[in-house]
């Protein structure tokens, strides 16, 4: 006999995005010490307004604050603009992440599975927001 999917699609969202923050946070320290020296030997910051550790440190701050109002309270404040922020969200806009995400992806591949990760947690916050309307 086949399992059959009890969750409806909002839980079942809401539970992934919680596995997933959980998964990010363990990642985060990890992934960012064991290669911090060299990417900032490969990407050093220039006339960026953010050195691109920057830039993963906000990405994912702003990413787990959103789920982690999921996880806490089961609900996202302004759930109309937080989408429409969402949505403005573009990973591969920054040229030092684009580089990385693209060509350097072999050499850093730890990070480079966490800005995947990332971008799946964008991804499921979105469709959480839209099941959620």
């Amino acid at each position: 006999m086949l399992n059959t999917i009890t969750l409806n699609p909002l839980e079942q969202s809401t539970k992934k995005i919680v596995e997933l923050l959980t998964q990010l946070t363990q990642d985060y320290q990890q992934v960012l010490q064991q290669d911090k020296k060299t990417l900032l030997e490969n990407f050093p910051p220039n006339n960026n307004e953010f050195s691109i550790l920057e830039e993963i440190d906000l990405l994912t701050t702003y990413l787990r604050g959103y789920a982690s109002q999921i996880t806490i309270n089961q609900q996202i404040k302004n759930p109309d603009q937080s989408l429409k922020n969402l949505r403005a969200i573009c990973i591969l806009k920054n040229p030092s992440l684009a580089e990385l995400y693209f060509t350097k992806n072999e050499q850093f591949s730890l990070i480079y599975q966490y800005l995947q990760k990332l971008d799946y947690l964008k991804l499921l916050l979105i469709d959480w927001l839209m099941l959620h309307e």
